[in-house]
């Protein structure tokens, strides 16, 4: 069963966090645009609780926002909510190098 993506997101004065939902992968592109233009404050948290699967179209879009919001937004990048499939995608692409996971 394909889950399409769709991103929640909520606004507090030093943190804009996004609620990820479903598969990321080349279908995502736009959203993560999305979260580049509607992130505002110091701090972004990137949540994927309620992330499926991962592919390498998705970990390169991923890699782009954070790329973006570090650059254009000057922002504070954490992720949470990570499985341990997508913890360990993230540790073997980079992501963390980039990017901070809180609880960890």
């Amino acid at each position: 069963m394909e889950q399409t993506f769709k991103v929640a997101y909520t606004q507090e004065p030093q943190r804009t966090s996004f609620l990820f939902h479903g598969n990321i992968d080349a279908h995502a592109d736009r959203h993560l645009e999305d979260v580049v233009r509607q992130a505002s404050s110091p701090t972004v948290q990137l949540d994927f609780s309620n992330v499926g699967r991962i592919n390498s179209m998705g970990i390169a879009l991923l890699l782009r926002t954070i790329k973006s919001l570090k650059s254009e937004k000057q922002a504070e990048v954490q992720i949470s909510g990570l499985n341990q499939m997508n913890s360990m995608l993230f540790k073997m692409t980079g992501i963390f190098l980039m990017a901070r996971e809180l609880g960890a």
